[in-house]
């Protein structure tokens, strides 16, 4: 801005400058004009004193010459007197310069001036003119010539000119002070506006400029202004919306890739890394063909761009890409003006869909398979004893107590599979008291001890006093017959259940220890499964419905606790129930 600054004030200066020389030239031409003029007319005035005195001689021989000699001293001329036969009567500088006289007088003597004529004016030099005009003297004609000196004129030009030069100058110099005031005056806003606009070409849009003025410079910086607030507002929400939509595509839950019409990607999320294991710098803008493992995928995304069409999908990953279950939306990418931009991916895991499927199959499967057994001895012994087994009174008091403990057996499964369905409603309520757990506890050691005894095992509580903690006592009661039941069933004849008892600040601890069978380390996350069993065949001689420990576990959940299992096979089973003492809410 500074060089326009200076190219605006040198123009301005050079514009006045031209005009001032140009007014100067004008002004000593007018001058110079002004005064030769009035010099020249002062000269034809004295030529007519010096005529008047000369036609006042008796004869050209007989002329006054010290009469003329004065005259040319007073008016400082030189005075020449010609006859008419081009004699000189007179020359006031006695004939000094021949030269020049003979050129005056051969110069006025081609010039015929005759009797009327006003005073003729011969420039000789640039210093000396020379005015002629005829005379009569006594009869006789001839011509008188006055030659003036005009040096004095080349002082009056010199100083018309430093006149001239220093009020120029002066005028130059203010000029150059108020126009340079002037110029920043008025490109100072334009500066100012300049720099705004750069700084808004770089990306800051908080810049503004002043807004001092009223004029367009004042209009100009407003607008800028307004540019600039509208350009910051909008690129604050553009940056907003773009910080929402990349958390929303980071965090949408499901995988995404954008792939352009080259078939290079522009775009990923952490989802869809996660899922085939990527870096985002090993994927963007590489072709898709060479990053995505799965040939599945690939050939979805090959189908979308030829087909153009929308496309959804099931795949499976392999057990590299942690076994996975994909469902996969394809779909072209088409602007407003019907321009193929490229197709975009979405890969919903649909892996715990799946895994719920299979349970519920799993459940029904179980299901029916527990019920058909019971059901399956009481339809058989019934038809037994229809088709006349009635009559023996052993064989029918067999039967009917055979058919009493199936459905027993009918009835416990169908009482916890009713206890599930109750404990995993979202409406189930907890009836909260204040209790002690330790008495809870040897109520179930009493419940459990008939259990115990038949296999000859004992069950020992280890416990201090215990703090009292809060809870249903109803439920956490049928917890612990759940796990000591279990441990009195897998253990082996004459072993020991063990109970122990941990308080702690805001929690306690309680750990169901027995010597059994125990059980693989991969088996443990599954025994919470419905209808798991360990030992198929034992559990199933004992009475159980394979629903105790899915049951144990959401009482535990709704209570906030947590409940883990360590074993070994051939060592036993340690459960570890942690209850907090005080509940958050009553459900």
């Amino acid at each position: 801005m500074s060089s326009f600054r200076t190219r605006l004030l040198f123009a301005l200066i050079s514009l006045i400058v031209l005009v001032l020389v140009g007014l100067g030239v004008l002004l000593g031409e007018l001058f110079k004009s002004y005064y030769v003029n009035a010099l020249n007319s002062r000269l034809e005035k004295e030529v007519m004193i010096v005529v008047n005195e000369a036609e006042q001689q008796t004869s050209f021989a007989n002329v006054n010459s010290t009469l003329f000699d004065e005259l040319s001293e007073l008016l400082d001329t030189r005075i020449i007197l010609l006859s008419e036969e081009g004699s000189t009567a007179y020359d006031s500088e006695n004939n000094i310069l021949v030269e020049e006289h003979n050129s005056i007088v051969s110069v006025i003597a081609e010039d015929e001036i005759g009797p009327g004529d006003p005073v003729r004016r011969f420039p000789v030099t640039d210093n000396i003119t020379y005015y002629a005009k005829h005379i009569t003297i006594d009869g006789e004609t001839g011509v008188i010539i006055v030659g003036a000196s005009f040096e004095e004129l080349q002082d009056v030009y010199r100083q018309i000119w430093m006149i001239l030069g220093i009020t120029l100058g002066v005028a130059l110099l203010i000029i150059i002070l108020l126009g340079t005031r002037i110029t920043n005056q008025y490109t100072k806003p334009i500066e100012s506006a300049t720099k705004v606009a750069i700084e808004l070409a770089k990306g800051n849009y908080r810049a503004r400029t002043y807004e001092d003025r009223v004029d367009e410079t004042g209009m100009l910086s407003n607008s800028i202004n307004v540019l600039a607030r509208n350009l910051q507002e909008m690129v604050t929400h553009q940056a907003i919306q773009q910080d929402r939509l990349q958390t929303l595509i980071e965090n949408m839950g499901s995988g995404l890739i954008m792939i352009d019409r080259q078939g290079y990607i522009v775009l990923v999320n952490k989802t869809f890394l996660n899922f085939f294991r990527l870096d985002s710098n090993e994927v963007i803008n590489e072709r898709y063909v060479d990053i995505i493992p799965a040939v599945k995928v690939r050939e979805l995304a090959e189908e979308v761009f030829m087909t153009e069409q929308r496309i959804r999908k099931q795949i499976h990953l392999p057990a590299d890409y942690a076994k996975r279950h994909l469902e996969i939306y394809g779909a072209p990418i088409i602007s407003d003006g019907s321009v193929w931009q490229g197709i975009v991916l979405v890969f919903h895991d649909i892996s715990e869909l799946k895994k719920l499927e299979q349970m519920r199959k799993d459940f029904v499967a179980n299901v029916s398979h527990e019920v058909k057994t019971p059901i399956t001895s009481i339809k058989g012994f019934t038809e037994t004893l229809l088709d006349g087994a009635l009559n023996d009174k052993e064989a029918l008091q067999s039967f009917l107590s055979i058919i009493l403990k199936e459905s027993d057996r009918l009835q416990a499964l169908i009482q916890d599979l009713l206890e599930l369905s109750k404990v995993e409603q979202q409406s189930f309520k907890l009836a909260i008291t204040q209790f002690n757990i330790v008495d809870l506890l040897k109520e179930v050691i009493a419940i459990m001890k008939q259990k115990a005894a038949e296999k000859g095992m004992v069950i020992t509580l280890i416990s201090n006093e215990s703090t009292p903690l809060e809870g249903d006592y109803d439920r956490l009661k049928q917890v612990f017959i759940n796990l000591i039941s279990n441990a009195i069933t897998y253990s082996q004849p004459e072993g020991e259940v063990r109970v122990v008892v941990e308080d702690q600040k805001k929690s306690t601890t309680i750990l169901v220890q027995d010597d059994g069978i125990g059980m693989e380390e991969e088996e443990i996350p599954r025994i919470f499964e419905r209808f798991y069993r360990v030992d198929k065949a034992r559990s199933r001689n004992s009475g159980g419905t394979g629903l105790g420990l899915a049951i144990v576990k959401h009482i535990v959940e709704v209570h906030a606790g947590e409940l883990s299992v360590k074993s070994k096979p051939n060592e036993g089973t340690v459960f570890s129930v942690n209850l907090p003492v005080r509940q958050k809410s009553n459900g």
